[in-house]
């Protein structure tokens, strides 16, 4: 079986497809302008693709309301899912049941497609209570949500099916963008833009526990094994390994490129690093050294490693 990276490619307009052992390109999706995220389902074979349909937030253009689902073993769109009148569609993730959540920017809703696959329309939608929704973080039963928003400098955490349960807003810093959950779920850890920090916040109680200074000006945060987090750093052009405990630096790789968005290998401690000088950088997370690198599309975003 062949390893495949796939990749949403924002200003290529496409989801795109490498071979991992020949690092090159094999296949590509054309997308509507300007595609945003990839969320993969629990069946590890579907995946989900945004449409922003706008360059940047300051962009003009209207803004797209679909998301695209792709097989990607077979590499072609199965579904469609509409959202309008929502748009500029950002920050997707699947609960362990499969169903899918989606941030609308421009109307900072929070949609819930119970069957995406198969649906036609999103089943629900509750506000955020923030300004310019961004990335979301969700519990493994769906049951609660964390929304990063830009503009209001909160998280917040949604009940996505409550819809007479208003969301509970956090300070956690300025400009907070990149967050995930703790194994436990009892733990949020978001990434402050704005301020260079990270902050430890409980989930239970909403509040922040903690603030540390980090590296650079990091815009995106995953779960590395029970006990280690990825920090990725626009400004420094650079990855850190953090120890979940401590939040203090136990690695540190320069990448000569400035970091959008990482993934993690499903089975080996290797990274994919997305830069925005059209670079993917594949990195040994053991020993935080590089493997390899090759050329994508114009900005690529997310990514999903596979097995075909």
């Amino acid at each position: 079986m062949s390893e495949i990276l796939t990749i949403v490619e924002k200003s290529a307009h496409r989801l795109a497809f490498y071979d991992l052992a020949a690092d090159r390109l094999i296949e590509s999706i054309a997308l509507p302008e300007f595609p945003h995220e990839l969320a993969l389902d629990p069946d590890g074979r579907t995946a989900y693709v945004g449409h922003y349909g706008a360059f940047n937030s300051t962009d003009t253009r209207h803004g797209g309301s679909e998301v695209f689902v792709v097989d990607l073993l077979e590499q072609r769109i199965t579904n469609t899912i509409d959202f309008r009148p929502f748009r500029r569609l950002h920050g997707l993730q699947c609960d362990a049941r499969g169903r899918l959540f989606v941030l609308a920017e421009a109307d900072d809703l929070l949609c819930v497609v119970t069957e995406p696959k198969a649906d036609a329309r999103p089943a629900h939608a509750v506000r955020t209570g923030g300004v310019k929704g961004h990335l979301v973080a969700v519990s493994r039963d769906g049951q609660s949500v964390f929304c990063s928003n830009l503009m209001s400098h909160s998280v917040t955490k949604v009940a996505p099916f409550g819809s007479g349960i208003a969301p509970i807003a956090i300070e956690p810093g300025v400009k907070p963008e990149g967050l995930c959950l703790s194994p436990e779920e009892d733990r949020l850890y978001v990434l402050n833009r704005g301020d260079g920090t990270i902050a430890d916040i409980d989930t239970a109680t909403c509040r922040v526990l903690r603030k540390v200074t980090v590296r650079g000006e990091g815009t995106r945060i995953y779960r590395y094994r029970e006990d280690q987090l990825l920090l990725a750093s626009y400004v420094d052009e650079s990855i850190s390994i953090l120890d979940r405990t401590t939040l203090h630096e136990r690695a540190y790789l320069h990448l000569g490129g400035r970091a959008t968005a990482a993934s993690l290998h499903p089975e080996r401690a290797e990274a994919f690093i997305s830069l925005e000088n059209d670079q993917l950088v594949r990195i040994d997370l053991k020993s935080c050294s590089e493997i390899c690198r090759f050329a994508t599309g114009r900005e690529p975003d997310v990514s999903i490693c596979f097995r075909r």
